[in-house]
């Protein structure tokens, strides 16, 4: 007779044991039992900033660590650097994005924050079953200057060289390993004079200044970064005040040297608490592999090439078509086009990456790039290409208002001396994802 009795009893345990373990699933929801948490966050950026604003990007995490979609995100901000210890004290941001698919890119712009003033921006993502993953990665942004638009290339592979251009004859198969975010814009003299005058009035001061030149101060470096005594240098400097010349806040820097260039992504990443991409003893970028590199930096060789031409093996930036002067600021014949430098983002962008597009890409300046210069890059494959350890030339991109349409080939590369300045001569920045 006692045997149903144990039965009975047997079953409500094994009930009792199922229902406590939470068998949940996917679509079902998860139970008890669920304690995996979204993975944490590690590639939160500052993409750009405004006067009072600033737009945040990530990777979202997943449900259980990369897998699935989060719940919410738990988004703050802080005048002093986010830590666990003081997350609860961290300013909220209420409208946030509900979170997308494990590994697709969040984009969120954060405004009326106080001018002038650094800001810390972190982030935590949680589940349906709240468990919370831990603290992000910190993102420093401040309006002092703020960095410029960046846009973000994807990882990818293609046909460097075109069989055709200077120096670009050679065709072989180049693997980028990681995206990276490029300037959507040659950086202008105004964003320079703003990172300048940030630089010279450190304690201890990043650079020194005459009327005449800027120098280098970093590492005991002290190598001219810009000609301020060529007529043709568009910012000047007295009495401690770096000032750009009227009308040309939005025209490229330009009289910069390689070093120049250098230093001034060096200048964003000291400001954004970032590891500085360049040694200044040396001026090796990230012990000699620069896609690896945390803070910004210039593009590689290799970077500005596949940016340029993305993603289909076009002649131009903005297809095959010749070259005119409806598309970039070039020497196209007699008259110039213009006959001297366009403010920034003066023709159509091209090309166009995601819904993003580039400006002057071809024409207006040569840019700065990475590497060291050699002409013959061979036809051999390679993945992520540093260029030459060493050399007496650094490599230009991209054509100018001063040259005629050959420049203007996304595989034209072109070169000078790192030291010289020229009025045709500026840059932009990347940072590796």
């Amino acid at each position: 007779m006692s045997a149903p009795r144990f039965v009975a009893i047997r079953t409500l345990l094994i009930i009792l044991a199922v229902s406590l373990s939470g068998c949940g699933d996917e679509n079902g929801g998860a139970g008890p039992s669920d304690t995996t948490p979204p993975a944490t966050v590690t590639d939160l950026f500052v993409a750009s900033t405004a006067e009072s604003s600033a737009t945040l990007t990530w990777t979202a995490p997943g449900d259980d660590g990369m897998t699935g979609t989060a719940s919410e995100y738990d988004i703050r901000y802080s005048g002093t650097l986010l830590t666990e210890a003081i997350w609860s004290a961290g300013t909220q941001i209420d409208s946030v994005p509900a979170p997308k698919s494990g590994g697709v890119r969040e984009t969120l712009t954060v405004s009326d924050l106080a001018g002038k003033s650094p800001w810390y921006f972190a982030l935590k993502a949680a589940d349906e079953v709240l468990n919370w993953s831990s603290l992000s990665n910190v993102a420093i942004e401040t309006t002092a200057f703020p960095p410029p638009p960046m846009v973000l290339v994807p990882a990818g592979t293609f046909t460097m060289g075109d069989g055709v251009a200077y120096c670009g004859e050679d065709e072989h198969e180049v693997t980028l390993m990681n995206s990276f975010w490029i300037g959507q814009y040659e950086v202008t003299n105004q964003q320079y004079r703003d990172a300048l005058q940030w630089a010279y009035d450190h304690d201890p001061p990043y650079v020194t200044a005459t009327v005449s030149s800027v120098s280098d101060n970093l590492d005991g470096s002290a190598v001219e970064l810009v000609d301020l005594d060529d007529g043709d240098c568009e910012i000047s400097f007295s009495g401690g005040t770096f000032t750009v010349e009227p009308g040309r806040v939005d025209h490229p820097m330009i009289e910069v040297s390689w070093y120049g260039a250098a230093a001034y992504c060096d200048w964003l990443s000291l400001q954004a608490g970032l590891v500085r991409a360049y040694d200044h003893s040396t001026w090796e970028c990230n012990g000699g592999n620069p896609y690896t590199a945390v803070g910004y930096r210039l593009p590689t060789d290799a970077e500005w090439e596949y940016a340029a031409q993305y993603d289909d093996e076009r002649i131009y930036p903005w297809g095959n078509e010749d070259p005119d002067c409806s598309r970039a600021n070039y020497y196209g014949g007699d008259p110039c086009c213009v006959g001297w430098t366009t403010p920034v983002g003066s023709y159509p962008g091209a090309p166009l990456i995601g819904e993003d597009p580039l400006y002057d890409m071809a024409g207006n300046v040569w840019e700065w790039c990475n590497d060291w210069w050699v002409c013959d890059l061979g036809t051999d494959p390679q993945t992520d290409p540093p260029g030459p350890g060493a050399g007496s030339y650094r490599v230009l991109r991209g054509g100018s208002w001063y040259d005629g349409g050959y420049g203007l080939r996304c595989a034209t590369r072109n070169y000078i001396y790192p030291s010289n300045t020229y009025e045709n001569n500026g840059f932009r920045c990347v940072r590796s994802q």
